[in-house]
């Protein structure tokens, strides 16, 4: 009798032949996916390769040169890592600030209401609802808030004075120190106070003359954020006690604060008041916080810019003073000599 074949057998034939017959694709897709691999390796191989010969074609070209020395001295910085230190702090800063500005605003609800506050400012939306709440509190209410608010802003005012002056040290290349003065502190409060004032003037003029005056009027906001950076960088350690070594990060930085405010005044209210409503208090601690880290990132590279153009190029003072007619002052002015950092026997004559 002849013996039949296992079943079992038979099975594992299949088996074998089903997974011979799927090999061959699943081979030819791993190639595909390595020679890919492959591909994209030597590509950027190639490109990095492209990109590192042409840089070392015009590194000697002074806009590549200066450019490869801010690279260079922003990260010797550690610039993201001390913007993001600042943005940090800014915020902590910011709301004791609100609450300080909210206590205030009790003190004087007796002579204004919030119809009138709102109408001047041209808020509207929830701020405008904040506006009449902080009007309409309690005497205890305004009084706490109050002395919370500046014992808050003292506190965090001079933890980010002192990250300003580590960060000032840093950019210049000078000894490390953190000691940072109350006047530092109080050149601060005045900064984001004047943020927040030339804010509502625009936004006034805005809602009375139209968004054509209101984005002319960004230049005149762009002066006042640049003079404001200066007087607060005239408190930070820098080589030079020359005023005109840190316009230009005054610039880069009245340039930030204006596009900001430009971004938030003209673009941004209807966006930012669906966001709140889909994400509520996270998405606008999001984007507060976004904003404060560009801020603090244009703050690090402002200081770095200073350091670099006084070191590459000299002082833009002295560089003024050796025009005809403005090399008279240092020869007539001591004070000016001495404001100026003229005084070191390479004056302008």
């Amino acid at each position: 009798m002849s013996e039949m074949p296992h079943t079992d057998d038979a099975g594992d034939r299949a088996d074998h032949e089903s997974e011979s017959s799927a090999d061959p694709i699943v081979d030819r897709s791993e190639m595909s996916r390595r020679s890919l691999g492959a591909w994209s390796k030597a590509q950027m191989s190639s490109g990095q390769s492209q990109l590192s010969r042409h840089f070392a074609k015009h590194r000697d070209r002074p806009l590549v040169e200066f450019g490869l020395r801010i690279y260079q001295r922003d990260r010797e910085s550690a610039g993201a890592v001390v913007g993001s230190a600042i943005a940090f702090r800014l915020f902590l800063f910011f709301v004791p600030l609100l609450l300080f500005v909210v206590g205030l605003a009790g003190f004087v609800a007796r002579w204004v209401d919030g119809d009138t506050v709102n109408d001047n400012a041209g808020l509207t939306g929830s701020l405008a609802v904040q506006i009449d709440s902080a009007l309409s509190q309690s005497s205890s209410a305004r009084w706490v808030a109050a002395l919370l608010g500046l014992f808050g802003m003292a506190s965090t005012g001079r933890a980010l004075s002192k990250v300003l002056v580590t960060t000032s040290c840093l950019a210049w290349r000078l000894p490390m120190k953190s000691k940072a003065s109350m006047r530092l502190v109080g050149a601060i409060v005045g900064l984001i106070a004047g943020i927040g004032l030339v804010a509502a003037i625009v936004n006034r003029i805005r809602s009375e003359l139209g968004v054509g005056v209101a984005t002319i009027s960004f230049a005149g906001a762009l002066v006042v954020y640049a003079l404001a950076w200066v007087v607060l960088s005239m408190m930070l350690p820098r080589a030079s006690t020359d005023p005109g070594v840190v316009l230009p990060g005054a610039v880069l930085v009245g340039i930030t604060l204006s596009g900001m405010q430009a971004v938030s005044q003209l673009y941004l209210p209807g966006r930012l008041s669906r966001a709140s409503e889909l994400y509520g208090a996270i998405g606008t601690t999001i984007v507060t916080l976004g904003w404060f880290f560009i801020l603090g990132r244009a703050m690090v590279l402002a200081m770095v810019l200073n350091a670099v153009i006084y070191e590459r190029f000299g002082s833009i003072s002295r560089l003024a003073f050796s025009l005809p007619v403005m090399r008279i002052l240092p020869r007539k002015s001591a004070w000016v000599r001495r404001f100026f950092d003229l005084d070191d026997g390479t004056a302008p004559v």
